[in-house]
């Protein structure tokens, strides 16, 4: 098999810049700031869809030789890679979402106070019932409306994430069985069928953290990934069925994140795809590239996960100091969030980068020690 391997360096800086995307427009939404683009953080979260579905697409391809997919051992050792890769931090910052979910509530409620167009269910955050946490701690919220959105982390999409690893390898069964075309559009079309057929319990989660609602996104993502390990533009052509298939659901979804989701698997596309060294597009892509692959955008995607879980336990509290203490609403809006910005950056990347080092990877790196073949024991000589 073709293998797209070295291009992981643009991935990490999509990853940087889509983390980067949601701490900004979250701080737009908090401090009543509509600035286009900027200002859907949701579109931020389907550029890190996309890119899951990719990632785990083309990885999961690439060690078929040394991995079977249809060895038990293979689906074993993906769901221990993934939920080490995202379960130690996720549950660090989960006991502090609990804890302190009562005061995180409170300083909710102070910036609702001030723009009441941004309010939201703030019992929500001081939420810390039995049932709640063990949802939590199982990763089963994502399926439950009452609870698919109920802590100060923005935690809905990690639970829809770990729905994705969950089906991830039964996807790629069938795909043995039945093709990767047809196994994929069928999925797509049976999501669709489900939003009808289950109209009620789609429109009961206030985020999509049901992977029914999202796994098209996914979808799409797989679709990428052998588009450009076979370096054929049809399957970017069905990876743009997922913004129809968004359309036809029709679950807050507005027409310019319908837009955005197609321009964000072209552009993924155009960024991923291997030119010849003298085409024009290999020309046209150094620009994005040489931006995704710098240091400090390589740097943004090592953090990425680490900002986007944290940055709402310091965005909060800070924006809602500033409106109750020093008089944040008395400016304009774009000097608010440049305010709340140049606070909130610093100290969220600050913290993600101690996070990163001292619990995201460490808890990358025990997964790998549970994976490790253990030595054979040695016999004894008499």
């Amino acid at each position: 098999m073709q293998s797209t391997r070295g291009w992981s360096t643009e991935l990490e800086g999509l990853r940087g810049f889509a983390s980067l995307w949601v701490v900004l427009g979250h701080i737009c939404i908090l401090v009543h700031s509509s600035i286009p683009i900027l200002s859907m953080p949701k579109i931020g979260v389907d550029l890190f869809i996309l890119l899951s579905g990719y990632l785990m697409a083309k990885n999961y391809i690439e060690r078929q030789q040394k991995e079977p997919w249809a060895s038990g051992a293979t689906i074993k050792k993906f769901w221990t890679r993934r939920f080490f890769r995202i379960a130690p931090l996720y549950y660090f910052l989960l006991i502090i979402a609990m804890i302190y979910g009562p005061w995180f509530g409170e300083m909710r409620d102070v910036i609702a106070q001030f723009y009441p167009s941004t309010a939201t269910e703030t019992s929500r955050y001081s939420d810390q019932s039995f049932i709640n946490i063990i949802s939590h701690i199982s990763f089963t919220f994502g399926f439950l409306p009452t609870y698919g959105f109920n802590t100060v982390l923005p935690d809905w999409s990690i639970g829809l994430e770990m729905q994705f690893y969950m089906l991830f390898p039964f996807i790629m069964l069938l795909t043995l069985r039945f093709g990767y075309i047809p196994t994929l559009l069928m999925i797509m079309l049976l999501c669709t069928i489900g939003r009808f057929a289950l109209s009620s319990y789609y429109d009961a989660f206030s985020m999509p953290s049901l992977i029914l609602i999202k796994l098209h996104m996914f979808i799409a993502g797989m679709f990428l990934a052998e588009a450009v390990r076979k370096k054929q533009l049809s399957y970017v052509l069905l990876a743009l069925i997922a913004p129809l298939v968004s359309a036809i659901m029709n679950i807050r979804m507005g027409k310019i994140e319908l837009v955005f989701e197609a321009a964000m698997i072209i552009g993924m596309a155009m960024v991923l795809w291997q030119y010849k060294s003298d085409a024009k597009m290999e020309k046209l892509m150094k620009l994005p590239r040489a931006i995704l692959t710098n240091r400090i955008s390589t740097w943004l995607g090592d953090v990425s996960y680490s900002v986007y879980l944290l940055h709402l336990l310091i965005v909060i509290p800070v924006i809602a100091i500033l409106l109750r203490d020093h008089h944040l609403d008395a400016i304009s809006a774009p000097l608010r969030v440049a305010v709340v910005s140049g606070i909130c950056l610093p100290l969220t990347y600050g913290l993600a980068s101690l996070l990163y080092r001292y619990v995201e990877k460490p808890g990358i790196q025990l997964g790998k020690r549970i994976l490790a073949p253990r030595p054979a024991p040695t016999g004894t000589v008499s």
